[in-house]
């Protein structure tokens, strides 16, 4: 059995054990509970019953006794024990009341002289304290009863006549119950067992059914994390959303599916845009490479010379390549973290005042006109400025490459106590809204909707400028030019360690 098999029927098996376990901790304990409450509320109510039937007894004995003091009747006499303990009815608390008090008791209670006023009321009923019962006279002697004094006595009373005492009637106690007792105390002992073993077996069912539909999903999530290290990140395990149910008892284990499918998600993403850096970033390499190559392969044949007109033309494939490389290196290390900046404190308009008038010149070459707007506020910035020009400089120069010419492409910035906030909008042609994330994005270009003949950009400006706000605390965005082109719009705190 591989060890991925051991592993499914390992948890399925610990769930399903842990939970009979529980439920049958709580069972066998609610059980026990519940047979010694039968067992000590039975004692209780067969003490009460014996103690109730010994009190009539009793009673009975002294109202006898009352007229026949010698108590010659009693002695020995089993026929007149039962008749004591048998031959009334125990509902009845007082059964000799229904005789008149002026005539003496009958000789026989069912002899030819028994009295028409006192008729013992018969009951099917038998009284449980017969055995049990030791009458005996003041000095101890046996009368009635058991053969000897009970060693263990229940209860005991003694019998007075005007006073005087004439026997002594001990009940004894009783170990366990016996008859119809006994047998009822069985068959709720029984019952409880049988409860209880009806409830295990249907816990330990559910347990299992509860285990499979949690290890169940689990086992999904085991296949699916195991195709994600193994580099497979096409995986999706259905969700509740989908399924319109949930797929297991616990919400945190639906939580879990749809994490493992976004995390499948995001790295399919971040491969297939790994790929597509791999691929895009080696055209852009190849591009400026083929054309030195081309160009020194002509002059080393003496197809061309190196006129200065070439040589400046191999300077500027040069710097292209240059200008990617930088790019693409800090882009590497803005993935890694933070740009590594050099915080300096300065002036904020001259700065930027500095770096927009170096544009103005080429904007002029390329029928483009740059306005500048500048801030009356003098504010001092704790900044990296060598960032910052080139931030300023990569959404100037993509401004220059993709505005059609004639076109207009303003500057202006507003300084507050806090932050400085940067609008650089140009002209036509503009980018649709959907597309507006996506300019951030390392190579991604729209050469379609905004080019200009000769013009082509690596496609990571852009990006770069993202990384050095976020190097600043700052925060860009783009949004529609109110001269029909693009604008950024870039926020920038004055000292980006007090920047939330």
């Amino acid at each position: 059995m591989s060890n991925t098999n051991t592993m499914q029927i390992r948890i399925a098996h610990q769930l399903a054990i842990l939970i009979s376990s529980c439920v049958a901790l709580a069972i066998l304990t609610v059980g026990s509970m519940s047979i010694w409450n039968l067992s000590s509320g039975f004692q209780d109510y067969l003490r009460v019953r014996d103690t109730d039937q010994f009190n009539r007894l009793v009673l009975h004995i002294e109202q006898r006794a009352a007229t026949e003091t010698s108590l010659d009747w009693l002695r020995n006499n089993r026929d007149v024990m039962r008749e004591l303990t048998e031959g009334y009815n125990p509902l009845d608390p007082h059964p000799l009341l229904h005789m008149p008090s002026n005539l003496p008791p009958p000789p026989s209670l069912d002899g030819p002289g028994a009295s028409p006023f006192y008729e013992p009321q018969k009951t099917d009923r038998v009284s449980t304290i017969t055995p049990r019962v030791f009458i005996s006279d003041p000095q101890g002697i046996r009368l009635a009863g058991l053969d000897k004094a009970p060693a263990e006595v229940l209860t005991s009373r003694k019998v007075r006549v005007n006073s005087i005492h004439v026997c002594t009637v001990e009940l004894a106690s009783e170990s366990q119950p016996a008859g119809l007792d006994a047998h009822f105390l069985h068959r709720q002992y029984v019952g409880i067992l049988g409860a209880a073993l009806v409830t295990m077996l249907v816990a330990i069912g559910a347990a299992w059914w509860l285990a499979g539909r949690w290890s169940r999903p689990l086992r999904e999530l085991q296949t699916a994390t195991r195709h994600i290290a193994g580099g497979d990140f096409n995986v999706h395990i259905p969700e509740r959303s989908e399924s319109g149910m949930h797929r297991s008892g616990a919400i945190e284990i639906d939580q879990l599916i749809s994490n493992v499918n976004a995390m499948a998600s995001a790295l399919s993403a971040l491969e297939a845009a790994r790929r597509r850096w791999i691929a895009e970033i080696s055209h852009e390499l190849r591009t400026p490479l083929a054309v030195l190559r081309g160009e020194l392969e002509a002059i080393e044949d003496g197809a061309r010379q190196p006129t200065p007109q070439v040589l400046t033309s191999l300077h500027e494939e040069v710097m292209q390549l240059t200008r990617l490389v930088d790019d693409l290196h800090t882009l590497a290390i803005a993935d890694l973290g933070k740009i590594p900046c050099d915080y300096r404190p300065g002036a904020v308009n001259e700065a930027l005042q500095r770096i927009a008038s170096r544009y103005e010149t080429r904007a002029l070459q390329l029928k483009l006109t740059l306005q500048i707007f500048t801030d009356d506020k003098h504010a001092t910035a704790l900044w990296d400025f060598g960032r910052i020009e080139q931030m300023l400089s990569n959404i100037l120069e993509n401004s220059l490459r993709y505005t059609l010419a004639p076109g207009h492409i303003h500057m202006q910035w507003q300084c507050t106590d806090q932050k400085i906030s940067i609008k650089i909008a140009d002209s036509a042609p503009g980018v649709a809204p959907e597309h507006w994330q996506r300019l951030f994005e390392p190579l991604f270009r729209l050469d379609t909707a905004r080019a200009r003949t000769g013009q082509h950009g690596s496609g990571l400006g852009l990006s770069v400028v993202k990384a050095i706000v976020e190097a600043h605390a700052g925060q860009v965005t783009v949004c529609a030019s109110p001269l029909g082109g693009l604008m950024m719009h870039i926020d920038l705190p004055l000292d980006p360690s007090n920047a939330d």
